[in-house]
């Protein structure tokens, strides 16, 4: 059984849960886990690390956790479970194109605020809605945690706020998803190829279609200072094109970019962001480009969903479009930005946007 893993920093965990399904699925199945996760981002970087890591072998199983991460960034704003019902289909369509025949299983998991299902959770209602109108078979650990334990997280349940990260709660959890892959794997579950061809009859984004272009692919359209490069750790191996102050990549298409993918490091600062369509919209501002994160780690591979610099849905008409990126000469002077980033550090030595990837789209 090759069972393929996209979440958050939950299934990233030293220790934690899918260590627990590994070991619980001993003996009972030759089991390959292959572990594509990336934590503190949204389902949208999980259709980019798709791409990036598809070598033709097929999946048997893709686990599906994000749930946690996805309440994070979109739950504050107005509009959100749309805007995450709109990720959700996207990544449902990238996946089933790739991995036609494994079976998407969304795995529920809850911050501690949210351990109890009397605690009001709107973005739960709408995952939970999603995923049984397409039929899906869903592994909610929140609500069996919660009926289990009367609606009160014992103290051994989270390290912290949003991450269950205690031997106890891991290997519970690890064997829960255990038992139920392998009850599909009796049950011959359906493959995702059906599950698009349900998807595209119920989905209100059936007409939008997605193009994930890897930013090595888009150098011919760059000018100034620009590199390929190529970065790796324990949890992935990334190529990027390194843009560097005076640099600028313009494009124009008949789609538009939803997301920009960066592998983002200490030295990054900022880009500044043109962005026009043919029906009078206009955007032109700097966006700060270093991750959180990279206080503490050597990089952060994340993704800016660019509607949400301007609003706060990411549901609009998608179309033509004319993008310009570039690196300001002058540091600073961070204007807008995404959840998890923050201005550039001052004196840095080097300062560089590392490029990753395009998501496009565009509606039929």
């Amino acid at each position: 059984m090759r069972i393929l893993i996209i979440g958050g920093s939950n299934s990233l965990l030293k220790g934690g849960y899918v260590q627990g399904l590994a070991q619980s699925l001993q003996g009972y199945v030759e089991a390959e886990i292959v572990q594509i996760s990336v934590g503190a981002t949204t389902s949208l970087s999980a259709i980019g690390r798709l791409h990036e890591t598809f070598n033709g072998q097929p999946a048997d199983v893709i686990l599906y956790e994000y749930g946690i991460n996805d309440a994070g960034h979109f739950a504050p704003r107005p509009g959100g479970a749309e805007s995450w019902l709109m990720c959700f289909h996207l990544l449902l369509k990238t996946a089933a194109r790739l991995y036609p025949s494994a079976v998407f299983v969304p795995l529920v998991l809850a911050q501690q605020q949210h351990f109890s299902m009397t605690v009001p959770n709107p973005i739960y209602d709408a995952q939970i809605r999603a995923y049984q109108e397409l039929a899906l078979p869903l592994i909610d650990i929140r609500a069996w945690m919660s009926a289990l334990f009367l609606g009160r997280a014992p103290e051994w349940m989270y390290r912290d706020a949003a991450h269950y990260d205690t031997p106890h709660a891991t290997s519970i959890i690890g064997a829960l998803v255990a038992q139920r892959l392998l009850t599909l794997k009796a049950q011959n579950a359906e493959p995702l190829a059906t599950t698009l061809a349900r998807l595209q009859n119920v989905s209100p984004f059936a007409r939008t279609e997605v193009m994930y272009i890897p930013a090595v692919n888009l150098q011919q359209f760059t000018s100034g200072p620009v590199e390929p490069g190529h970065i790796g750790n324990r949890l992935m191996q990334l190529d990027y094109l390194r843009m560097l102050p005076g640099s600028r990549l313009d494009l124009n298409s008949e789609m538009f970019p939803l997301a920009l993918f960066l592998k983002s490091d200490p030295q990054h600062d900022t880009l500044q962001l043109e962005l026009s369509t043919p029906e009078g919209f206009a955007i032109n501002t700097r966006v700060v480009t270093r991750h959180a994160d990279t206080e503490t780690l050597p990089f952060i591979y994340s993704s800016i969903p660019l509607p949400l610099l301007w609003s706060h849905s990411l549901v609009m008409h998608y179309g033509a479009s004319k993008l310009g990126v570039s690196v300001p000469l002058d540091a600073g002077g961070g204007q807008t930005g995404f959840d998890c980033y923050a201005p550039g550090l001052p004196n840095a030595p080097e300062r560089h946007l590392d490029f990753v990837g395009l998501l496009m789209l565009v509606q039929q």
